[in-house]
This record gives C-alpha cells, sequence and structure tokens, in this order.
C-alpha cells in the first residue's frame, strides 16, 4: 500500500502536495489558509462542509477557499486521493491573475477526470526528481493544475495566448544554448528572457508548438544525445553531456522518444 507522503516547495510560492492513502485516519474540523484542490482517484471521502456532509466518490473533486472550515475521513474501506494547497498570492504569481472568485462548488465531478490526471502528473514530477529540468517540469505540472482548477471551476479568465513569433525563436534559442552548455532550465528563467509571464509562457508555447518549454528542453536533450551517438561516444557518457542524470534516464526517454533505445541506433 502506498504511503501518504507531503511535499512542499519552498522554492514555489510554498506550494504543497499531499498524497494520501488511508482507511481509518479521520480530519477534526479546521480549514486551510489557502486554497486546496484535490481529487478522489480511489475510493470515496467524506465532508462536513458548509453546513453539509458529503461523500465524494472517485471521479470526485474537493475544491476548498481559503478559511472553509470542513472535516475529513474515508468513506469507503480505503480512499486515496492528491490534494494541492497553494495561497492565494501564489495562485496569482503562478497565474498572473488578478481576479480569483474562488470555488463555488465544493465537489464537483471532474470532467473528463482532466483535473485529475494533472494533480497524479505532478505527484509523478515530485516523485521523480532524476531530471536535471525536475523544477521545470514541476513549474509546468503546478501550472496545467492551478490553470485547469480556477479557469473550469473557479470563474477565473486567463488571457488569450496570442501568437507571439519572436518570443517562440528566442525561447527555442534559449534552450539551445542552454542544452548545449550542461545547465538546468527554469521556467522564470525562460520567461524573463522572452518577457514574458511564465503562465502566458507556457500557453502561447503550446499553442504555437503544441508542446510546453519543458517538452521543447526534452526533445533538445535528446536530440543532443542522438548527435553524440552518432559521433560515437558511449550511452553513459552522452546521457551526462546531454543533460540527463545517467544513463538509464536516457533510455527511458530515448525509447519514448523515438521507439528505440541508443543501442539500436545504428550509423551507416
Amino acid at each position: 500500500m502506498r504511503h501518504n507522503r507531503y511535499h512542499h516547495l519552498s522554492w514555489l510560492h510554498g506550494i504543497e502536495l499531499f498524497e494520501a492513502a488511508f482507511s481509518t485516519q479521520t480530519f477534526a474540523r479546521h480549514a486551510h489558509e489557502g486554497f486546496a484542490i484535490g481529487a478522489i482517484a480511489e475510493g470515496a471521502g467524506g465532508y462536513v462542509c458548509r453546513g453539509e456532509s458529503m461523500v465524494l466518490p472517485a471521479g470526485s473533486l474537493s475544491l476548498m477557499n481559503p478559511e472553509e472550515a470542513h472535516t475529513g475521513h474515508a468513506a469507503s474501506d480505503r480512499v486515496r486521493y492528491n490534494m494541492l494547497y497553494a495561497s492565494e498570492a501564489a495562485v496569482r504569481k503562478v497565474l498572473g491573475l488578478r481576479d480569483l472568485p474562488g470555488f463555488p462548488a465544493v465537489a464537483p465531478q471532474d470532467r473528463g477526470l482532466n483535473l485529475t490526471q494533472a494533480l497524479a502528473r505532478l505527484a509523478g514530477c515530485l516523485n521523480d526528481a532524476e531530471s536535471i529540468d525536475h523544477r521545470l517540469a514541476t513549474e509546468e505540472a503546478v501550472h496545467e493544475v492551478l490553470a485547469r482548477a480556477f479557469t473550469h471551476y473557479g470563474r477565473a479568465e486567463l488571457r488569450p495566448a496570442g501568437r507571439e513569433p519572436a518570443a517562440i525563436r528566442l525561447l527555442r534559442d534559449r534552450i539551445a544554448c542552454g542544452v548545449a552548455e550542461g545547465r538546468a532550465l527554469s521556467l522564470a528563467d525562460l520567461a524573463a528572457e522572452t518577457r514574458l509571464s511564465p503562465s502566458y509562457l507556457i500557453r502561447a508555447t503550446v499553442r504555437a508548438t503544441g508542446v510546453t518549454p519543458h517538452g521543447h528542453v526534452l526533445r533538445t536533450r535528446l536530440d543532443h544525445a542522438r548527435r553524440l551517438l552518432l559521433e560515437g561516444a558511449p550511452a553513459a557518457d552522452a546521457a551526462v553531456a546531454a543533460g540527463f542524470c545517467d544513463q538509464a534516464h536516457l533510455i527511458r526517454q530515448f525509447r519514448r522518444h523515438y521507439g528505440v533505445t541508443p543501442g539500436a541506433l545504428i550509423r551507416h
């Protein structure tokens, strides 16, 4: 059985993620200083909130506004969920929002399980810190959770992404330079280079290319490793030079991207 984990992102506005899996634990009436955004992945959870007793089966969201008092317990033999905690200031900084109306409903159904899956991806990032770009991947995962939560369920409106060809060219140039120099790349640095906010940069990049900034970084690292392999470098050396933590990490990403392992790359 998976154990509970609590991740505190001191470098990202103090945002936290609670990976919960329990059967008998209960939570007395309490409130959170900031927003609490969660999704029931397995079993059912229970609340008393806003004067009502609620049961949240798998596929339900749990969306709490700051200082909203509630209890918590497992309403089935076992419940598993991911819950993100973020202050109002953190949400405004990550999403670049001024207006933040909050959540009108505590336990809506997750349409298409999109927010459930976004929270699971964030948990995956936090439990897989092997990449030199771990923080960039985490920043994007947090942004996805907050953007989905507040635009779909919190009545917030993000500035529509426009066409930013100059910024996208600059982004690609900066990524290529960073990979060639063996540097870690952060969303904050890339946003500063392009003179766009981090949230807008993510959305503008996806609109223009269909891929996030981290997706471009990963592809650039793989292309760099591939060139080194074709030049005869051992896979372990190519992995380190391209910014992967080790050869195993390169192999996993190489297979996902190219469909083969580095050992199957044959030069004629």
